[in-house]
């Protein structure tokens, strides 16, 4: 559990951020149904992917309410299903099969079926940010010497080869990487030419590519930007913010500062929407209002911490009086419906 306001905003995703920096598609159509060809969507791999939907309506997630295992149920929380004992992160879902990192097995890299037969493991090592293509991951991976090295294999684990050297793989898009080379700067590496171009000159998180550009935040700037495919031009979209997730025309994102609820943007229009409504109050262990926080030992505070969307619909991990109340624990994972209820989804 997460102790005042800052544990519950940063501390509650601290490895797995750690791990993201260390899903969008390339058409439309690729990303719904049978036809789809990519296995992750929007920028959820980024904000640890720890949710993934599979175009036909059903959510593969790492359960709060079940020790962080593997599950899967339909988007509107029906149905929920343990597919494994397993810590999922970077979960990708395609062709009848969930890829993830498994941290519960040092952050190796698993699929199993939708429907929880044939666990394999396929790349052992700390390996994260997956994005599986067709039949190709790409990944990043920590060598001997520590270092992050972005590789790539087939679906079954064969053929894993080493792609870019000293490099955090941060998007795939269009026959593309986009990732973080030196000085944690955006580069974008073509496969069919093998050659490396970098994009900007700014420290770079949260990166989300489609037709029309890059979506990607500078946190040393404190700004999220629009930037062309090649770099050259770029526009802020929010100023001020954090886990932001960029999908389907709109930005996601938490404010920093005040409440540190989460909105979504539309850039075209500029129209904001509150998404959450987190209780500013303290509460203790028991979910007791607590008026003077240093009178007691353990205090805590609503919040959030990452953001995915899938289908349309956006959900949070965070903290909630509430959850404690009714299930005896802070953590879980919550439903946004745009109004700025929040519905305990797990």
């Amino acid at each position: 559990m997460i102790a005042q306001r800052k544990h519950t905003i940063y501390g509650i995703l601290a490895l797995l951020t750690g791990i993201s920096l260390l899903c969008c598609s390339c058409e439309r159509l690729e990303t719904t149904g049978e036809n789809r060809r990519l296995g992750f969507s929007t920028g959820n791999i980024g904000q640890g992917g720890l949710m993934c939907g599979d175009g036909n309506g059903n959510v593969y997630y790492r359960s709060e309410a079940d020790h962080w295992h593997l599950y899967r149920a339909g988007i509107d929380g029906s149905g929920k299903t343990k597919l494994a004992d397993d810590v999922p992160c970077s979960i990708n879902v395609l062709g009848g099969w969930v890829y993830y990192a498994n941290y519960s097995d040092g952050f190796a890299i698993y699929r199993i079926r939708t429907d929880g037969a044939s666990r394999t493991r396929l790349k052992e090592g700390y390996c994260h940010d997956l994005y599986v293509v067709g039949d190709t991951i790409y990944y990043s991976v920590r060598d001997e010497k520590n270092t992050v090295n972005i590789h790539s294999m087939k679906v079954d684990g064969s053929q894993d080869k080493l792609i870019v050297p000293g490099a955090w793989l941060m998007y795939f898009w269009d026959g593309r990487l986009y990732y973080l080379g030196e000085k944690l700067y955006l580069w974008m590496y073509d496969l069919d030419s093998g050659q490396p171009t970098q994009l900007n000159s700014s420290y770079t998180h949260y990166v989300t590519v489609d037709a029309d550009g890059i979506s990607c935040w500078y946190p040393d700037e404190n700004k999220f930007v629009r930037m062309s495919h090649d770099g050259a031009e770029s526009q802020v979209l929010v100023s001020g913010g954090d886990h932001f997730n960029a999908s389907d025309d709109a930005v996601y994102y938490m404010r920093l500062g005040g409440d540190y609820n989460f909105y979504r943007l539309s850039p075209d229009t500029g129209t904001e929407v509150r998404l959450t409504t987190f209780m500013t109050d303290f509460f203790d262990g028991t979910g007791v209002i607590v008026k003077d926080p240093a009178s007691v030992e353990d205090v805590f505070e609503e919040g959030g911490a990452s953001i995915f969307v899938i289908d349309g619909h956006a959900f949070v991990r965070g903290t909630l009086r509430r959850s404690l109340l009714e299930t005896g624990r802070l953590d879980c994972l919550i439903n946004l419906d745009g109004t700025g209820a929040m519905d305990i989804w797990d």
